[in-house]
């Protein structure tokens, strides 16, 4: 019961109301209240349910546009003959719908505050650590601005890393747009194969394709330029990266999945992996290689004969598929391999082996320059042409990250790089007897050991916006399922 003051009181009895209906006048206050009350916090909680969901639906769109390279030039930046991309300040469809996703939760929050996760120490704090080293290394850039572009993205990738970590529940609930991405690139690079061209979708930012231009992705054989699948990237082994990336993922959920759809995901799994194979990219190949391998022994090991028997079906049911590409493409296939010394003897191959080691070569000399703070986030290119003005290849960072990394934001930037890259498997070797290997960690832990791989053998995901999204994403999808593998939340 809501008790009157002593004026209340006194008024009522002025107007000749009973004190006991006054009470009543008191009851009926509190009630009003706890209503109103009530009926805010719904609509607060309505609204905020709405905002997580429109949040989701745009992260969706995130992953299927994420390899697209459609963009606008806010700022031609050009540095000739450093490729213009490494130089003006861009902003991609994908940039979009990331930013209305970390602004719709962060409006979420705002409505009904809550309780975040931050992730494992031992992962989020390098992570924070080199992005702030590389906010840091603007100071002392070869480039200012274009070092502060690079941060300001970094920034944002934090943010999608905590959103990953906070708000994707689990694996299941980005099957969908996975699937679309990758769907659709490889059905596009797969027909730009066939023709021998592009297919006429510049509208969506799709590359003018012809094997006999050059600067256009090939391989060789016999004499004969055919041209590798690009899908809507910007290269075939950006392309070949997000094709391995998401069929892990696919491949993840389907060995644990009771869906009624698995005939229609096998034939999906089948044409990526399809696409993926006539990308003819090595460093794609292997890290798919790495991701199912590290997927199949760990199900063996555990003994998950269920699991692994449905992984082994899928696979299998996609070899039906590749096998005759395989035969028909056997000569192309054997010059990426290095069948018959090929790597010396067809100049394209000779010339990729070349430029390579030239280039972490030239990487390890402006590192021994600038160890302590870098040439600045994402100015190494054009570190490349102020060195070396007349240069044999085309300025473009090292084809290990990591030494990109260290050349261009210094020694500490390239150990938290360093931590942030191991510490996930010491933390899986540390607490193996705790965990629960269940398929979403392995699952998990695979994709991130793929975009690992990759960072070995090319850039993309550090300096580029598609190969950026991916390792951020890894990251956080990991810090997620190794969370719900050990039961417990972050602070």
């Amino acid at each position: 019961m809501v008790k009157l003051n002593k004026v209340q009181l006194r008024l009522g009895e002025i107007a000749g109301m009973p004190r006991r209906n006054l009470d009543d006048l008191g009851n009926f206050e509190l009630t009003q209240r706890v209503k109103n009350n009530r009926a805010v916090l719904s609509e607060q909680t309505g609204a905020t349910a709405i905002l997580r969901s429109l949040a989701l639906l745009s992260f969706g769109l995130t992953i299927v546009l994420a390899p697209f390279r459609s963009r606008l030039i806010l700022q031609a930046r050009p540095h000739p003959p450093v490729y213009g991309d490494y130089t003006d300040f861009i902003l991609f469809a994908s940039d979009i719908t990331l930013l209305v996703t970390l602004g719709l939760w962060l409006a979420s929050l705002v409505l009904k505050p809550r309780r975040l996760s931050y992730g494992p120490f031992f992962l989020s704090l390098p992570i924070a650590g080199f992005t702030l080293i590389g906010l840091f290394s603007s100071i002392f850039s070869i480039d200012i601005p274009l070092s502060l572009y690079h941060s300001i993205r970094l920034l944002f990738l934090l943010g999608l890393y905590l959103y990953v970590i906070n708000e994707i529940s689990n694996i299941e609930k980005l099957i969908l747009p996975i699937s679309l991405m990758v769907i659709i690139q490889a059905v596009i690079g797969i027909e730009q194969v066939l023709q021998q061209s592009s297919v006429g979708l510049q509208f969506l930012g799709e590359l003018e394709l012809n094997p006999a231009w050059k600067g256009i992705s090939i391989v060789s054989a016999q004499g004969i330029r055919s041209l590798r699948a690009y899908g809507l990237s910007d290269h075939p082994n950006i392309l070949g990266g997000f094709l391995a990336f998401g069929l892990i993922l696919i491949a993840t959920w389907y060995v644990s999945s009771a869906t009624k759809w698995r005939p229609i995901v096998a034939v999906l799994f089948s044409l990526s992996a399809l696409g993926l194979f006539l990308t003819f990219s090595r460093s794609a190949w292997l890290a798919l290689l790495a991701g199912i391998s590290f997927i199949a022994i760990l199900l063996w090991r555990l003994k998950q004969q269920a699991f692994l028997y449905n992984g082994i079906t899928l696979v299998a049911t996609s070899l039906i598929l590749l096998v005759p590409f395989v035969w028909q493409n056997l000569e192309y296939l054997g010059v990426r391999l290095n069948w018959g010394d090929s790597f010396q003897n067809i100049p394209q191959e000779n010339q990729s082996i070349g430029e390579r080691v030239l280039l972490n070569k030239s990487a390890n000399e402006i590192f021994a320059d600038h160890a302590l703070i870098g040439v600045g986030l994402g100015t190494f290119p054009l570190a490349l042409q102020a060195k070396y003005p007349q240069f044999p290849v085309d300025y473009q960072p090292p084809h290990v990250v990591l030494l990109d990394v260290a050349a261009e934001i210094g020694i500490f930037g390239a150990l938290f790089y360093a931590i942030a890259m191991t510490t996930p498997w010491l933390a899986l070797w540390w607490n193996r007897k705790r965990l629960v290997f269940s398929p979403a960690l392995i699952g998990g832990s695979a994709l991130l050991l793929a975009v690992s791989v990759v960072g070995f053998f090319d850039y993309y995901t550090w300096l580029l916006v598609p190969g950026r999204f991916w390792y951020w994403f890894a990251w956080g999808l990991w810090a997620l399922v190794y969370r719900s593998s050990k039961g417990i939340q972050y602070e």
